[in-house]
């Protein structure tokens, strides 16, 4: 009964830790107790403070501060005892502290957010090491960001004329999280449209009837707030709402059929044709001057020649143009003299001019120059004169959208994919079809990857990843060799590049006693990545090493040829000048150890008392002798080149060696197995010491055996 039982408790204990080392594929294994995360003077935890979105858990919290600090507390399960613990990098926020173990209970650390308004689909992502399971697993931990966000309306002047464009600034504690259409609206009492300038949201309002309107406008935060009450998320604003006075306006109004003209040296000379709106009161065959302003003394913006009336009732015109104009600036007034005739409004914009074409960091506006890199998902920044009436398209590049919100004549903004297969270098940019002046350029990632595609063999070691080598690595045998390897294939996945590893390799040869025997660097190591890599085709791999390192092909001390106790230090690193002053480094110490050495010891006993076998008595007190011992030393096992205080060996005696006298007794050369111990080493018994012997041998002379013990005295020279 009692051995069923054994049995059934080892089955489930194998069924256990089977389920557990299977769990390391599972994406839903959970290895949190507890997440704490502190912001702002609040405190919001896992347990009680997540959501559950499109299936999801997420861990909310609130924010004041767009790049506020966060501090995060992470408990363990203790199923799962963590013996590292990883945050993986984020565009969305920068570790400020390394992470910290507080006494095995738990993990803290400190992250800063870039902009959390505009960051969507926030996560932390951890690296978990721990030997529950066979490979580090990824942890995923969802963050959703709430803030509460105000909006509203209060114009000083609420009166408005009808067909008169105004615009007002709403007032807001995030004109960023606000979601609001950016096109005219049409058929209302009071169209509008929203638009953002330099970091504040503006509404213009364009009155159609005379009369008093409420205008009533619905919005919605990008980022929500949080209900506690209904435990929801709120999105919905509170709507703008102002009550306005609309009169008849005092100017008639004649509207264009071209809305957006080119300013350039031809439309000033010899005008851009153009149809308008027919008024009884307007001459033909008259020139009219085109100024911003009611009042007279304004510049002149065109002028309007009167030609002809069509047959649908409008008036044929010549429109001269002398400075750029928006409609967003204000109504233009047509004048006769100084005298106010008629209102109207267009946009006079520069001929299309590109200064400057920008990559904008992803969820950032830090700049990254020109510069593209296959399968990243990017922000592109084209600066320059009359942008708006531009179709700009890329060349090559994928999934192209506009940007609007925010866009004006002198700057807009694109997103766009670039092609995990791009296979071209620069990307031209089109306007219309023709290439404008600046291009983008498209590199490849040339990111420092952690080591662990290194590795080291020898003919004991067989092979080990260099970046998991943390303390020196003990040989008993000869080294023949030794060999460094690249796995090719560790470099780049599908999900992220890294591009060409170049590396240096420092090697260091020194000796028992720390003399230095060689020392060599292998420079310009240049790694490619391997056949599974999505732009293995399109690297170019001219100066890239596919074959292994053998060291023994750089040292002039061959490893194979080294002493006892001697050190091989390899350090392999990044060449930081290629990775911006970044890279990774790591130091492997191979160590030649040895259990036991062998060596002749001459040495000079005195005061030995032998022990001859059949005769009577205690043995005999011998003087000063002299021994040749052909002896084993032993080295301690758990420290370097150090020996143990005692020796085996067998050689020769000579008993009295050293008493010349003519009656003296009991000389004789005897063969020994002697084993001695010596008084523990230090710096002063260095030279000098006083072993103790015990041993036995065979005396030549006497043909008799015989046993010894006593002292002597050891000079090393």
């Amino acid at each position: 009964m009692h051995l069923r039982d054994s049995k059934v408790s080892t089955l489930l204990l194998f069924l256990t830790i089977f389920s557990i080392h299977l769990s390391a594929q599972l994406p839903n294994t959970n290895c949190f107790e507890e997440i704490i995360f502190k912001i702002e003077n609040q405190v919001f935890r896992y347990s009680s403070d997540t959501l559950r979105i499109l299936g999801e858990q997420h861990l909310r919290f609130a924010y004041e501060d767009v790049r506020a600090t966060a501090e995060i507390e992470v408990y363990p399960k203790d199923l799962f005892p963590m013996r590292k613990l990883e945050l993986l990098p984020s565009s969305d926020y920068e570790l400020l502290d390394s992470i910290t173990n507080v006494n095995g209970d738990h993990f803290r650390f400190k992250i800063k957010f870039k902009q959390l308004t505009k960051s969507d689909f926030l996560q932390l992502t951890f690296s978990i090491t721990t030997d529950v399971f066979i490979k580090p697993y990824i942890q995923e931990v969802n963050l959703l960001q709430t803030t509460s966000t105000d909006a509203f309306l209060q114009p000083k002047d609420p009166k408005l004329f009808v067909g008169e464009e105004k615009s007002f600034r709403i007032e807001t504690n995030r004109p960023n999280n606000i979601r609001y259409p950016n096109q005219w609206t049409r058929n209302e009492k009071i169209n509008y449209k929203f638009n953002l300038r330099q970091g504040a949201l503006y509404i213009q309002l364009l009155p159609n009837t005379a009369g008093r309107h409420k205008l009533e406008i619905p919005l919605r935060a990008k980022v929500p707030d949080y209900d506690d009450k209904n435990n929801s998320l709120v999105y919905d604003l509170t709507p703008i709402t102002f009550d306005f006075d609309v009169e008849e306006s005092k100017l008639i109004y004649l509207s264009t059929n071209k809305k957006e003209i080119t300013q350039n040296e031809l439309n000033q000379r010899e005008g851009v044709e153009i149809e308008m709106d027919y008024h009884p009161s307007l001459e033909l065959n008259k020139t009219y001057r085109v100024e911003p302003q009611e009042k007279s003394g304004g510049y002149l913006v065109a002028e309007i020649f009167t030609r002809s009336i069509l047959s649908n009732g409008r008036v044929l015109c010549w429109l001269r143009t002398y400075q750029t104009h928006r409609q967003s600036d204000g109504y233009l007034y047509i004048k006769d003299g100084d005298d106010n005739r008629f209102i109207t409004n267009l946009n006079i914009t520069p001929k299309t001019q590109v200064d400057q074409i920008n990559v904008l960091a992803q969820k950032g506006n830090m700049s990254k120059g020109n510069n593209l890199y296959p399968g990243e998902r990017v922000e592109i920044s084209i600066k320059g004169k009359g942008l708006r009436k531009a179709q700009f398209t890329f060349d090559g590049l994928t999934e192209v959208t506009q940007d609007s919100i925010g866009d004006n004549e002198d700057e807009i903004h694109f997103k766009a994919l670039v092609p995990m297969n791009i296979s071209t270098s620069t990307i031209a940019v089109l306007n219309y079809g023709k290439a404008i002046g600046p291009s983008l350029k498209v590199q490849e990632y040339q990111i420092a990857h952690p080591l662990d595609f290194v590795f080291l063999q020898t003919e004991e070691l067989k092979q080990i990843k260099i970046s998991e080598i943390d303390q020196s690595i003990f040989l008993q045998h000869t080294i023949p060799d030794i060999i460094i390897k690249f796995d090719e294939e560790k470099i780049d996945s599908r999900q992220r590049l890294f591009g060409k590893q170049y590396l240096k390799i420092d090697i260091t040869v020194s000796g028992k006693d720390n003399q230095l025997l060689d020392r060599h660097t292998i420079e310009d190591i240049v790694v490619c990545p391997g056949k599974n890599s999505p732009r293995f085709d399109y690297y170019d791999d001219r100066n890239c090493r596919h074959a292994n390192i053998a060291l023994n092909q750089y040292l002039r001390q061959k490893t194979f040829d080294l002493e006892a106790w001697s050190r091989i230090e390899i350090v392999i690193q990044h060449d930081r000048s290629k990775y911006g002053g970044q890279g990774f480094y790591k130091k492997a110490e191979i160590i030649l150890r040895r259990s036991s050495t062998f060596d002749l010891d001459v040495s000079f006993p005195a005061g030995l008392v032998t022990k001859k076998v059949g005769e009577d008595g205690f043995g005999s007190l011998s003087g000063v002798s002299m021994a040749i011992i052909a002896q084993f030393s032993f080295y301690h096992p758990q420290r370097i080149a150090k020996t143990r205080p005692f020796k085996v060996g067998a050689g020769f005696l000579a008993l009295n060696a050293f008493n010349f006298s003519e009656n003296a007794s009991n000389r004789d050369v005897g063969v020994v197995l002697l084993g001695s111990l010596y008084p523990v080493p230090s710096k002063n018994r260095s030279k000098l010491s006083f072993p103790l012997y015990l041993g036995g041998g065979y005396f030549l002379s006497e043909s008799k055996f015989f046993y010894l013990i006593g002292p002597g005295i050891r000079v090393r020279i």
